[in-house]
């Protein structure tokens, strides 16, 4: 086989005189040589395939993302107990039908990492980058946070409401990139409807492992972080619904049930819209990131026991004022 004359100057001068030495390379080796750049590399592997032929494989070449299906240099196996039934949801709704590399013969009860119930569990492992993994750890943390949303509002509302709850935007397993910003942005996570069917207010999730004042585990957040593109859904979604859209923070923490973990809510809170802007105290960038995010106040918030009496004292004079003057403006650059 023969390279351009430029080609074969330049691999000479790198003191690859043969093929067999050619072939013995990987690309980050060629790579490496002087005078051996991206458009070199690229006709000595046009030139090789045209031939049959490849450069050796790299031992340490970045691995594939399952969940978004390309190399990057931070992925790696991601170890996660999951019953069979998720497991192959995992599979088959987040990483595009591709199955574990690798899963535990051992078979132990414990909690599953995406449903949350109490099953017989395998270690499983695929490989993931950096934010895939957190994407989908934090999506059985959500589960949890959903149900413990619908289990409050029963106990708190019954005996005391005609409204009725119900989810409307899910957490769901899916492959990176897979949902567009129009569905995202236009519904809120719940939707209590009257009676009569009607949409009375949405609820717009957010949970984390950190309390709020009047309640919950631990110390209480300082401040409470949102993106500004949660704020625009929480806009978007009240226009949507005609109706308002408040926040809800779900504390959701861990508990060991060895060698898996329990995730438990211990304290729900939720704040007006019409509080939000006044609560503000800053908009900036978030610190490595290239969102912004608005800060505001914890005292915005309000224990979510008190949200029936508000619904019975307040909320009709609010939803009048909304549909006469609009939702209100959440935060201000």
């Amino acid at each position: 086989m023969s390279f351009a004359r430029a080609v074969e100057k330049k691999l000479l001068r790198a003191q690859v005189a043969s093929v067999e030495q050619l072939l013995a390379l990987n690309e980050r080796e060629l790579r490496s040589l002087p005078d051996i750049g991206p458009a070199t590399v690229s006709s000595i592997i046009s030139a090789l395939a045209e031939a049959g032929l490849s450069l050796a494989a790299d031992p340490y070449e970045a691995y594939e993302c399952a969940r978004h299906s390309d190399v990057a240099r931070d992925a790696e196996l991601r170890a996660y107990f999951l019953c069979d039934s998720c497991r192959d949801a995992y599979a088959q709704l987040a990483f595009g039908d591709r199955s574990p590399e690798w899963v535990s013969r051992e078979r132990v009860e414990g909690y599953c990492g995406h449903c949350n119930e109490l099953r017989v569990v395998r270690l499983s492992q695929w490989f993931l980058c950096g934010t895939c993994d957190r994407v989908i750890r934090s999506i059985g943390r959500g589960l949890a946070s959903a149900k413990f949303v619908e289990s409050v509002w029963a106990d708190t509302f019954r005996g005391t409401s005609e409204l009725s709850l119900r989810e409307t935007d899910p957490v769901e397993l899916r492959p990176r990139g897979r949902r567009s910003d129009v569905d995202r942005s236009a519904t809120a996570d719940f939707v209590a409807d009257y009676v009569s069917g009607e949409a009375v207010l949405g609820i717009e999730l957010k949970s984390g492992r950190s309390a709020l004042t009047g309640g919950g585990i631990g110390k209480p957040m300082s401040q409470f972080q949102l993106d500004t593109t949660d704020c625009d859904d929480i806009t978007a979604a009240a226009v949507a619904l005609n109706a308002p859209v408040f926040l809800v923070h779900a504390q959701v923490i861990g508990r060991a049930h060895a060698p898996t973990e329990r995730y438990e809510g211990v304290g729900l809170w939720f704040a007006r819209p019409w509080d939000m802007l006044q609560h503000l105290e800053m908009v900036r960038r978030r610190p490595r990131e290239t969102r912004d995010a608005a800060y505001f106040k914890t005292t915005m918030f309000r224990p979510f026991a008190e949200f029936p009496s508000y619904v019975e004292d307040r909320f009709w004079a609010d939803l009048e004022s909304m549909r006469r003057g609009g939702f209100p403006i959440l935060y201000q650059r």
